[in-house]
């Protein structure tokens, strides 16, 4: 079983050692840069210039040291390779590590604009909703009777009506003119007088959250009673 392949490096420190040679003695004599020599013999190919630059220190100092110098360039390249890929498999991680923070972070901005916005508009629904509530009439129907009556054949009648909640409900026109006040639901109920012929009955509900007044509501109801009956005549009687 065979070891690891040496590396570039290693053949040419073993190289450089098995001669006896010193990297002083190197730089004098091959007239490259103790830097770069070091980088060579540490596999230190980033502290290196272009590749071409390199290339020229290996053909070089391996021709110094006695050695062929294809094989050499050959494990140069082969190590950059993989080293090149290596980095390009960091830098491609690292850019499809950078979307998803970048999404994480939209996604957040996302979030807090539509609570911004959900805010504003819950906001504006709210003073929309105070200003009609206060700004506007309660409302005010009479059910019953629906319409008006123009042959009715009493003199009272049941007044029912839907109005705000608790609304304060004023009748008038008559000769007793009632005041009463809505149940919770709105709901009315009230029995008036009434006189023969007609009679024009004015509702008007208050609402006592606004302290407004509903626009008035009426119903006329002409009141028809019955004629008398005849009664017997003296001469009748008397026969």
């Amino acid at each position: 079983m065979t070891g690891a392949e040496p590396s570039l490096g290693s053949i040419l420190r073993s190289a450089r050692e098995g001669r006896g040679i010193d990297l002083a003695r190197v730089q004098r004599d091959t007239r490259i840069r103790l830097g770069y020599l070091l980088a060579l013999e540490n596999g230190d190919y980033g502290s290196l210039p272009e590749p071409v630059y390199v290339r020229g220190f290996i053909r070089l100092y391996g021709e110094y040291l006695g050695l062929d110098s294809r094989p050499l360039l050959d494990r140069y390249r082969r190590e950059t390779t993989t080293r090149s890929g290596h980095n390009r498999r960091r830098r491609q991680e690292a850019r499809n590590a950078t979307p998803r923070r970048g999404m994480v972070l939209l996604t957040a901005n996302r979030l807090g604009t539509a609570l911004l916005v959900i805010g504003v508009v819950l906001l504006v629904a709210y003073f929309g909703y105070e200003f009609l509530t206060f700004a506007g009439t309660p409302d005010l129907r009479i059910t019953a009777p629906a319409t008006d009556i123009g042959a009715y054949p009493s003199l009272s009648i049941t007044l029912e009506g839907e109005t705000v909640p608790n609304g304060q409900v004023t009748v008038s026109g008559l000769r007793q003119n009632p005041e009463l006040t809505a149940n919770a639901a709105g709901v009315f109920r009230v029995e008036v007088e009434l006189v023969p012929g007609s009679n024009l009955i004015t509702v008007i509900s208050h609402d006592p959250v606004t302290d407004r007044d509903s626009a008035p509501v009426t119903r006329t109801i002409t009141v028809l009673l019955p004629a008398p009956s005849p009664s017997a005549s003296p001469s009748a009687a008397a026969g």
